[in-house]
């Protein structure tokens, strides 16, 4: 029997994160409104930045920098890192015309993001180590090493970002709690309806919200990831809301745990991957109307965003984990099957669907191999992906009758 207390505590700190997530996006949102902004007409400068970058580096004619793809993307550190190397090694060489006024613009370029030129005083501003004195150290292959390399603080900057995700990582840790409390409730793993799996892959895609944020300073995508987040934890509680119980007999089995938990880990990053995309295709329509001179609306959103390119490499990422972890769930599910039903597979609506989702998202990678279907081509295939996955987790469920029938609803 479940235990009725613990099932109730679940229920109340699941209200409870939601009421958190909810504030953290208005936090996120008046960070967009009133936060720290770039300089006036962010949008094209992002594109200016960029250009300026790339005529420095051609200025500094150096074949030093051939193997530094540039230019690079203030938005992501480890291409930070790579430019704050290259710059330095343009310091450090005795032949490099205008190596102060260059070197400035590309410090200034790393210190705030914007295109201003400084001095020789403003590149030591900028957190330069380099020596001054011309000759730079010797590294491997005859080239100067870099002096120093810039390293940001991986927490945010602005009260209402710095809120926002202390509001979201409460929210988290509450959510997680709701998990582990429906679970203990019914002496089992938690995911045994639609209910406690909506619950679960909500709280992993807001998991690797919070570890992709950390890793990647990827703060800006708060406010996009919470408010799907919301809106099915909503759904959950109002529409879908299951009493806690044991599972159905034919669910009754510890490869619960390893197919369902894979699926789980899958499909939060899945999540996180196709809100990035939308903001990616976002982007770059914003960013190819200021090329051609057009209005581009929500300059201050996209403003505050990075570059097309960091925002479809983040996406990508996120793909190239989930992947892996889908693989293995639907071969999980496949030995599963074998154990209950004496078949590896029988073409169930779920199975069916799990198998096409595989197929697309396959398709997703290996367009991004291929360099003419990189881009905003690439994204369509992987948000059909999505579309796919949401289909199977809310039509199959729902609406196909299968030997996977276990949402729980009436």
């Amino acid at each position: 029997m479940p235990n009725i207390e613990l099932a109730d505590v679940s229920n109340v700190t699941l209200v409870l994160a939601i009421a958190l997530y909810a504030i953290a996006m208005l936090a996120y949102a008046c960070d967009f409104a009133f936060g720290k902004r770039q300089s006036a007409a962010a949008a094209p400068a992002r594109q200016q930045e960029r250009a300026e970058a790339v005529a420095l580096v051609g200025a500094a004619s150096g074949a030093e920098f051939a193997g530094h793809a540039f230019p690079a993307d203030p938005g992501d550190p480890s291409e930070l890192a790579d430019l704050s190397s290259g710059e330095a090694r343009r310091g450090g060489h005795p032949g490099s015309g205008g190596a102060g006024g260059a070197g400035g613009v590309t410090s200034a370029l790393l210190a705030d993001g914007s295109a201003a030129a400084g001095d020789g005083a403003g590149e030591q501003a900028a957190g330069r180590g380099a020596a001054g004195d011309g000759r730079g150290t010797t590294g491997i292959g005859g080239l100067p090493e870099p002096a120093a390399v810039i390293r940001q603080s991986p927490w945010p900057e602005g009260r209402w970002v710095r809120a926002a995700f202390l509001l979201t990582c409460a929210g988290l840790v509450l959510h997680m709690a709701s998990v582990a409390t429906r679970g203990l409730s019914e002496h089992r793993v938690p995911w045994g309806n639609m209910y406690e799996f909506i619950a679960a892959i909500t709280c992993a895609a807001v998991l690797v919200l919070v570890l992709g944020a950390v890793r990647f300073r990827a703060y800006y995508l708060g406010l996009f990831v919470l408010l799907p987040v919301v809106l099915a934890l909503a759904v959950d509680v109002v529409w879908i809301y299951t009493p806690a119980g044991q599972l159905v007999p034919a669910l009754q089995s510890y490869w619960i745990a390893i197919h369902v938990t894979a699926m789980i880990i899958a499909i939060g990053m899945y999540i996180f991957g196709a809100v990035v995309t939308v903001l990616y295709l976002l982007s770059a329509r914003h960013d190819r109307r200021v090329e051609a001179g057009l209005e581009a609306g929500s300059a201050g959103i996209m403003g505050r965003l990075p570059g097309a390119g960091t925002l479809d490499r983040l996406a990508y990422r996120a793909i190239l984990f989930a992947f892996p972890a889908w693989t293995f769930a639907v071969i999980a599910g496949a030995i599963w099957a074998d154990h209950a039903w004496g078949r590896y597979w029988g073409w169930d609506p779920k199975e069916t669907w799990s198998f096409i989702i595989w197929l697309v998202y396959a398709s997703f990678l290996h367009a991004r191999a291929t360099a003419g279907w990189r881009g905003r081509r690439a994204a369509f295939i992987q948000l059909f992906g999505f579309a796919c996955l949401m289909f199977n987790l809310v039509g199959v469920n729902l609406w196909i009758t299968g030997l996977h029938s276990y949402a729980g609803i009436s």
